[in-house]
């Protein structure tokens, strides 16, 4: 009893000692933190494995004054991959479509790994790949993106404009 009342008086003790917390170490800047709150993932899933992963990032609310033609939007997108396939992995290959309100991309570009862009994406690995798209503008309400194939399924990313 003794113990816990002296080990108790010690830790109050030391909490008001802290100038910093650990989420101080963790300043972003605006855009940055435009950019989290833009972040949506989601996967296609078909018999409890995932066929596919994609995180999405729309960049007309990170970078307004840039982003004003169009929407734009910076994914990592990751397919299940067989092996035994040597054809190219990428967003248009093996029945995977993207839309956006059932619109089809007027610009995707695939981002190397020192393009900047890839940057505002907290998901990154190797074997992710990285695009940068853009839809033609569509009106103000609300935004889906969606990855679909014709086989697995589909995910959709939802955003407001």
């Amino acid at each position: 009893m003794r113990f816990s009342i002296i080990a108790l008086s010690i830790m109050i003790g030391f909490s008001g000692c802290a100038d910093k917390g650990a989420f101080d170490l963790f300043k972003m800047d605006k855009a940055h933190e435009r950019s989290v709150e833009q972040l949506r993932t989601g996967s296609i899933l078909q018999s409890l494995e995932t066929k596919a992963v994609v995180s999405a990032i729309y960049l007309n609310p990170v970078y307004p004054e840039q982003y004003t033609d169009g929407e734009y939007f910076v994914i990592a997108v990751y397919f299940e991959k067989d092996n035994r396939d040597l054809k190219k992995w990428d967003i248009n290959a093996h029945g995977y479509a993207l839309t956006l309100n059932t619109k089809i991309p007027t610009q995707i570009e695939e981002l190397k790994e020192s393009d900047p862009k890839r940057g505002l994406i907290p998901v990154q690995n190797n074997w992710n790949q990285y695009y940068f798209i853009r839809f033609d503008s569509l009106p103000q309400g609300s935004l889906a993106l969606q990855l679909e194939n014709n086989q697995t399924g589909k995910v959709v990313l939802n955003y407001q404009k």
